[in-house]
């Protein structure tokens, strides 16, 4: 979408979700294979105008990762792992809401009951480019995370902005999504506004390390070994300055591992040190039976010092129809690892190698 950036205010926005009419039945969607910010912003809208006396459906396309499916209050929200059951989940729906993501490639079977409502559609995003044509945009590409956004969408609608008492489901996704998107407040799109937020929330009662211990620390046996494959598999680029991860059907059947435990495996190689980004790329079976597809995470690591070079994973998203940040962003591509492998190298190769001449 050209010029992806706010179209109305964070008051318009609060505005236009409270005076939704008696007959209003408002939709809260997020991405398919929902993270922790994801989950937590679409959690803590839902429960709000719930709260508030709306009619509202929370849906979302598994899987979703243990731990978030066990926060408080997830089990009330709608799973559609398919386009009809989507579509079930919209009969009756005015209205959207899309949190965490502005792009058609991220909400999967989601499309059709989004794409009919597009005038009724408000993006509630932090991510730098999107697809959907939504008519309302609240974007802040410079948040941390979309629970920021949401965060102070939720105080207004609740009458006391930031000082706002949150009902603890509400309360704990948001602490989840502020905190999980920026690794925990080690990346840096960590910002004083995501500081101060997370004082607020712990102030009021979020248990940050019981948090971290629940969804950080609770990894099967089964991912250690997943983790092992696509360590096996890393394939250094650009003098080993990048480096590409893969995982095929097959890792998952051997290891017992499960789709959603691929979480976080794209951070492990930035740990060394001459590494400045890294892609995961992921077969699987395409929705609906369309054959195979790839799922990729970007990552890149900030600048070594105040305006040297970096690599923007977001421009190189785009190239395969993604989008994000920066130094994190994703991507989905039609075809198996035989058939998306060769582009993906070219073209990350490319973007790395730019980076060693200073052109990145």
């Amino acid at each position: 979408m050209p010029g992806y950036a706010s179209n109305i205010s964070l008051d318009d926005a609060v505005a236009w979700l409270r005076d939704a009419g008696p007959d209003a039945h408002t939709l809260v969607v997020t991405h398919a294979k929902p993270d922790g910010d994801a989950l937590g912003s679409l959690l803590a809208l839902t429960l709000v105008l719930r709260q508030l006396g709306q009619t509202v459906t929370g849906a979302l396309v598994p899987p979703v990762p243990a731990p978030l499916a066990e926060l408080a209050g997830a089990e009330a929200l709608v799973r559609c792992g398919s386009e009809a059951e989507a579509v079930a989940a919209a009969a009756g729906v005015t209205r959207v809401v899309v949190v965490d993501t502005g792009a058609w490639s991220q909400v999967g079977v989601l499309r059709p009951a989004i794409e009919p409502l597009l005038t009724e559609t408000l993006i509630i995003d932090h991510h730098l480019s999107g697809g959907i044509d939504a008519a309302r945009l609240l974007i802040d590409g410079e948040a941390a995370a979309a629970a920021e956004l949401v965060a102070e969408v939720v105080g207004r609608l609740l009458g006391g902005g930031a000082d706002a008492r949150l009902p603890e489901a509400v309360r704990d996704g948001l602490f989840v999504g502020i905190a999980s998107d920026p690794g925990w407040f080690r990346f840096s799109n960590t910002r004083p506004q995501t500081h101060a937020l997370a004082g607020r929330l712990i102030a009021q009662g979020a248990d940050h390390a019981n948090l971290y211990r629940r969804l950080e620390q609770q990894d099967r046996p089964e991912k250690l070994r997943l983790t092992q494959r696509a360590l096996a598999s890393i394939e250094a680029v650009a003098g080993g300055r990048g480096v590409i991860m893969t995982l095929r059907p097959a890792d998952f059947a051997e290891t017992g591992a499960l789709p959603e435990e691929t979480d976080r495996l794209v951070d492990l190689p930035q740990n060394t040190g001459p590494v400045e980004a890294v892609v995961l790329a992921v077969e699987a079976e395409a929705p609906n039976g369309n054959g195979l597809m790839t799922r990729m995470s970007f990552r890149s690591k900030p600048p070594a010092a105040p305006g040297a070079p970096a690599v923007n994973v977001a421009e190189l998203a785009g190239e395969f129809d993604g989008g994000g940040h920066a130094r994190a962003a994703g991507a989905r591509a039609a075809g198996g690892l035989d058939v998306v492998l060769p582009r993906l190298r070219v073209a990350f190769t490319r973007t790395v190698e730019a980076l060693q001449g200073g052109a990145a």
